[in-house]
């Protein structure tokens, strides 16, 4: 009888784990716009470090550089992160929103310092 209950906590415990990851694939997880596109297939960028470039709090984008060369415009929400707290040559990690069919533009999800 031990056994079983020691097998149910595990699962339960492995179930509340994935979470999260299930509820992110499936389109919910609260992220704002994190979905999949149809098929299963994530057409964000990988989240990734990248050097700020430059910054337009009116427009709230901020231009970020891959260590590739390759550059872009991000769209920061107010509830992402300050953008007065970013300067030019500063390194960041960027995890991006999934561009879905009523918002092409791309989309930070979360932004914070790389050390």
């Amino acid at each position: 009888m031990r056994t079983f209950f020691k097998l149910i906590c595990f699962g339960l415990l492995a179930a509340m784990l994935h979470q999260p990851v299930l509820a992110q694939r499936a389109g919910g997880g609260g992220g704002g716009g994190h979905r999949m596109q149809e098929g299963g297939i994530n057409y964000a960028p990988r989240p990734d470090v990248y050097a700020v470039v430059s910054t337009d709090p009116s427009n709230r984008t901020v231009r970020i550089r891959a260590a590739d060369g390759r550059s872009g415009d991000v769209y920061v929400g107010e509830d992402v992160y300050d953008l007065s707290k970013l300067k030019p040559g500063d390194r960041i990690r960027v995890d991006f929103l999934v561009p879905d069919g009523q918002n092409n533009r791309l989309s930070a999800a979360t932004i914070w310092p790389a050390q």
